[in-house]
């Protein structure tokens, strides 16, 4: 496991990363995760990024401290948190004011280029201005989606007001990367809509994935309760987990045997629905398990115990979890929202148009009762390929390479 690294002031420097939310967030999100993962493939294919804080106590940037350091490695995965906000501890706080922070030598990254991983807040975008002055280099950053203004009825409020300013404050930077084709498109269209001018070249450039560790299993024999079927994903009301748990009923309604894990963090702002429905199913005694957040260890343990794997969500900028499944040989049963078409397309899939609950208990029920189908789309998984985090890397350096600063005034 690749650790953050602090890079010497002599050796050169490809790129900076602005990580302010990972190291303060135990999260495993999508956008934690990928972040994480995309430090430690920079490290381990020589580059040794600059990771650098925004400190409002501080008021600076500055490198990472131990504790932050801990956080931003790939195995902070092991101990998910229960919510995804910041978390900055007293002794954190209390440094910054004091200064008792380490330093930038801004000397040393002079040409750097800015690489803005994370979705960030008004007030770290405040803070690149002081960012690019000191780096005084190109600056890019890593876009996922628009699916709070897609679905602005199951988003919280403040992240629909805050999607608004985050895509008009993209066309600050020197380049965008998506993370999808369908990202990508979204993108250039609310710019064309709002009527933005001067707006930075769009690229795609598509997450990595980690190899399974062991050679994926075939599916275990059922238990009692029957196969298991997984769901994984931050459970939230996009991602529509409260059909599926109606599909479930529906089929378990009918005498079918199965048992259903949702795991995954909750949202509190909009997951009512969904958990409070699960309770409901939980105290008529069904085979149903809602574990919260768990260790990336555990998360492979339920892949190789499950038949197959259910993504209910009503669109996707990428949609991690589907690749995840069918690269441990396991159908994943999706919808076609964004860039899940895409995913669903090469196989290992079966893709929903609309993934209400009468389409996802009939896609349930097609696996459970057509071997044939269920082997197939096993085949079709294990010949499904995905880029490495190392690839998404290089491809993040080459890319970067080739821009050229904008005209800010």
């Amino acid at each position: 496991m690749a650790d953050v690294k602090i890079r010497a002031a002599s050796q050169p420097v490809p790129i900076v990363l602005d990580l302010t939310q990972t190291a303060h967030c135990p999260a495993s999100t999508g956008v934690q995760r990928m972040c994480r993962h995309a430090l430690a493939a920079f490290t381990e294919t020589g580059a040794e990024p600059t990771a650098l804080i925004a400190d409002s106590y501080a008021r600076r940037w500055r490198p990472p401290v131990m504790s932050e350091c801990a956080l931003l490695a790939t195995s902070a995965s092991e101990h998910p948190a229960t919510h995804r906000s910041e978390i900055w501890t007293p002794g954190q706080i209390l440094c910054g004011y004091l200064r008792w922070v380490p330093k930038t030598n801004w000397t040393a990254l002079r040409g750097a280029p800015l690489l803005a991983m994370e979705i960030f807040s008004p007030r770290v975008f405040a803070a690149y201005a002081t960012l690019r002055e000191n780096l005084a280099s190109t600056s890019a950053a890593i876009f996922y989606d628009t699916v709070a203004l897609r679905f602005p009825e199951l988003a919280p409020p403040e992240a629909v007001e805050r999607t608004h300013a985050y895509l008009r404050e993209l066309t600050s930077f020197d380049g965008v990367a998506a993370i999808s084709e369908s990202s990508r498109a979204d993108l250039l269209k609310y710019w064309c809509d709002s009527g933005l001018q001067n707006t930075p070249p769009v690229t795609v450039i598509s997450p990595g994935f980690e190899k399974p560790v062991d050679p994926p299993q075939p599916p275990p024999t059922p238990g009692p309760d029957g196969p298991l079927i997984l769901s994984v994903g931050t459970i939230e009301g996009r991602k529509n987990h409260l059909a599926l748990l109606d599909a479930a009923e529906t089929l378990w309604n009918e005498g079918r045997r199965f048992r259903l894990v949702l795991a995954g963090l909750h949202r509190p702002q909009t997951a009512s629905a969904a958990l409070g429905r699960a309770k409901e199913l939980c105290a008529k005694g069904r085979p149903l398990e809602i574990p919260g957040p768990l260790p990336d260890s555990r998360i492979e343990e339920l892949y190789a115990a499950c038949h197959f794997t259910v993504y209910p969500s009503l669109y996707e900028g990428f949609g991690m979890p589907v690749i995840e499944s069918l690269l441990r040989h396991r159908p994943c049963i999706c919808g076609t929202g964004g860039a899940l078409a895409q995913a669903a397309s090469e196989g290992g899939c079966v893709a929903i148009m609309q993934p209400d609950v009468l389409n996802l208990a009939q896609a349930i029920r097609s696996l459970l009762d057509d071997p044939v189908l269920h082997t197939r789309l096993i085949t079709e998984a294990a010949g499904r390929r995905a880029p490495t985090w190392q690839n998404f890397a290089g491809e993040i350096l080459t890319w970067i390479g080739t821009l050229h600063r904008k005209n800010q005034s």
